[in-house]
């Protein structure tokens, strides 16, 4: 498995429909293009940044090619509304990572 860290920076104006957006493209790609799911995190910068699992870099290329050819969609940066400032590409090596469904309650407590 492998996995891409994306970071943007996006105007606050925009943010909503970043937001938006990122929901309707993670969605469709799981449910259509074999994508892993991804989650999105708000930096302490302001930055927005999110962590997607991928078979594979040659599986995403295909994925938003297919999306762009079926549904003549842009992303929001393609539209001006959001800079992509970092893409890092990572292999999974060891998976530790609690389930959401298997955490303690206090991990779903807003601090």
């Amino acid at each position: 498995m492998h996995a891409a860290i994306y970071r943007w920076r996006v105007a606050p104006e925009h943010e909503a429909d970043f937001r938006r957006r990122w929901h309707e493209i993670t969605q469709d790609i799981v449910e259509h293009h074999g994508g892993g799911g991804s989650r999105l995190h708000r930096a302490e910068n302001g930055d927005w940044v999110a962590y997607a699992r991928w078979p594979g870099k040659a599986d995403r290329d295909r994925a938003f090619a297919a999306r762009m050819r079926e549904k003549h969609d842009t992303t929001p940066q393609e539209e001006g509304k959001a800079v992509l400032l970092e893409e890092i590409w990572l292999t999974v090596t060891d998976d530790l990572l609690i389930p959401e469904n298997d955490l303690p309650e206090r991990f779903h407590e807003e601090t």
